[in-house]
């Protein structure tokens, strides 16, 4: 995967999840080096969160996610049947569970996102889907 994998996540986006709707922003800073995304569960109940990426030639890519719940997780980039994913290097919290999420059915203006979860890596399963449409300058100030 190369400096350029995640460039399709760029924008505003409005997310429907099976527990509500949720928004996206995703910008390029620090002369375009790294991704950050700040996302907003509109609930109920609400909820937020944000993560740091970043593509290293050597590394690849590396993301880092916080949320208002107090996680805190590292994760890899890597591909996932040949779409862009993020993933734990090993089971994380008190569930011990490895946990990705999975970026498919990429177009211009949406996506398909999944959160996934395994106990060995073998058998995955899917936690929270979402469908992302890319917001337009008109509805960017209005909710989900």
């Amino acid at each position: 995967m190369g400096p350029d994998a995640f460039d399709f996540w760029l924008g505003e986006w409005n997310c429907a999840t099976e527990a509500g709707s949720a928004i996206n922003s995703i910008t390029q800073e620090y002369s375009g080096r790294v991704l950050v995304e700040r996302f907003t569960g509109l609930g109920p109940p609400s909820w937020s969160g944000m993560s740091t990426s970043v593509y290293s030639p050597h590394d690849g890519w590396r993301q880092t996610w916080v949320d208002q719940d107090g996680n805190y997780w590292a994760l890899r980039g890597c591909l996932v049947d040949g779409d862009p994913c993020f993933a734990t290097d090993g089971p994380v919290d008190s569930d011990q569970l490895f946990k990705r999420m999975v970026f498919s059915d990429i177009g211009p203006e949406s996506l398909h996102w999944r959160w996934e979860t395994s106990p060995d890596e073998s058998v995955w399963t899917p936690r929270l889907t979402a469908a992302y449409t890319r917001r337009s300058a008109a509805n960017r100030d209005q909710p989900g």
